[in-house]
């Protein structure tokens, strides 16, 4: 009996033994950095109970893995990745069979110091991105991620790109024609705060009292819209009879008709600029202050939150129907690019992100 007993008894002690050998060793993190930048190095360090082949896996817009290479022939290990887009990156680590969740990581774009202070946007011809800048930084291209100068010049309300040109509503009142690397200035000093620019060269201003003015190239300057009383009125009637509560921001339609965002009475208004009558195109867009107008005859607009309400970016269908394609309070620009690739400015946050209309999803383009 007494032998017997022993035998059980030692029996259980080899299977323990056994047991303990074959699980896993286990991992815990050392220091996990749960920030990077796109393209940087990104170094962790993980303690491993007993030493062991193992691998680390980030999983985001696509997925990474790496070895975990021993530290000094101690249990500590080391994995270096270089995250190759934005995004939220969950990692875990793959040991002798057991795998462990370890977090996530956030990675971001790396700020440019160009990018001081971004407030309006537009979009050229080409694909490139114009971004004009309202108290210091100078007017600035991004083509393909890069960012460069285009002028010194700050202090800008607004720009607005054509095949024909830039132009810009400066701080000072007056609208400017880009040549090159210096500005041009195509208009009298009259608190402009936006313009647009149609296919004859005419620049159509906004005026924050309640006007929407055209100058002709020879510079003369009528009245499109507004009465300069702050009010909702005139559809159906001729614009200079209409009244307008703060226009913010105008763009030519792919109709050729002037789009403006009526911004207090949160509507977009139509101007039929071959007739002169005047329409409301979208309503229930928010506290309005930029508009883009897109080839397929959509129009969006990017309002600002008030009360902590609204804020964001709204796609006005050719039918007029509203819908909100992103919720952001700090959403502040609008623009579409020919190919419909819409791009929204977040000045508070010095960002600009590529919009996907149909999921409401973002991704950082730029940053400062």
């Amino acid at each position: 009996m007494r032998i017997a007993s022993l035998l059980v008894v030692l029996v259980a002690c080899v299977t323990t033994v056994s047991a303990g050998a074959a699980s896993p060793p286990r991992v815990r993190p050392v220091e996990v950095p749960r920030q990077s930048e796109v393209g940087g190095q990104w170094r962790a360090v993980f303690s491993l109970s007993r030493p062991a082949a193992g691998t680390l896996e980030a999983r985001g817009p696509s997925t990474l893995r790496t070895r975990l290479v021993r530290v000094r022939k101690t249990t500590r290990y080391a994995a270096t990745l270089r995250f190759p887009s934005a995004g939220t990156w969950r990692l875990s680590a793959s040991v002798a069979g057991r795998r462990t969740p370890l977090g996530s990581v956030a990675v971001d774009i790396a700020r440019d110091p160009l990018l001081t202070d971004p407030f309006a946007l537009a979009v050229e011809p080409s694909g490139a991105l114009i971004v004009a800048q309202l108290r210091q930084g100078g007017l600035l291209r991004i083509t393909n991620g890069r960012v460069t100068a285009i002028a010194d010049n700050a202090n800008v309300f607004h720009v607005y790109a054509t095949s024909r040109g830039t132009y810009i509503a400066a701080r000072d009142g007056a609208v400017y024609r880009v040549d090159g690397s210096s500005l041009t200035r195509v208009s009298p000093a009259m608190d402009a705060s936006s313009v647009a620019v149609d296919a004859l060269d005419n620049l159509y201003v906004t005026q924050y009292v309640g006007y929407v003015k055209r100058v002709a190239p020879d510079g003369t300057v009528t009245t499109v819209a507004g009465d300069g009383t702050e009010g909702y009125t005139g559809d159906g009637s001729f614009g200079t009879s209409a009244r307008l509560f703060h226009p913010h921001s105008v763009a030519i339609g792919s109709d050729g008709a002037l789009y403006i965002a009526d911004t207090e009475n949160r509507r977009i208004r139509r101007v039929d600029l071959e007739t002169g009558r005047i329409t409301t195109f979208g309503g229930d867009v928010g506290i309005t202050v930029s508009i883009a107008a897109a080839s397929d005859g959509s129009i969006y607009s990017a309002d600002v939150a008030r009360n902590g309400a609204g804020g964001g970016v709204v796609r006005i269908a050719p039918d007029g129907t509203t819908r909100r394609v992103l919720s952001l309070a700090h959403a502040n620009g609008v623009a579409v690019a020919p190919d419909g690739t819409v791009y929204v400015n977040l000045w508070e946050q010095k960002r600009i992100v590529r919009l996907d209309p149909a999921t409401g999803r973002t991704e950082t383009v730029a940053r400062g």
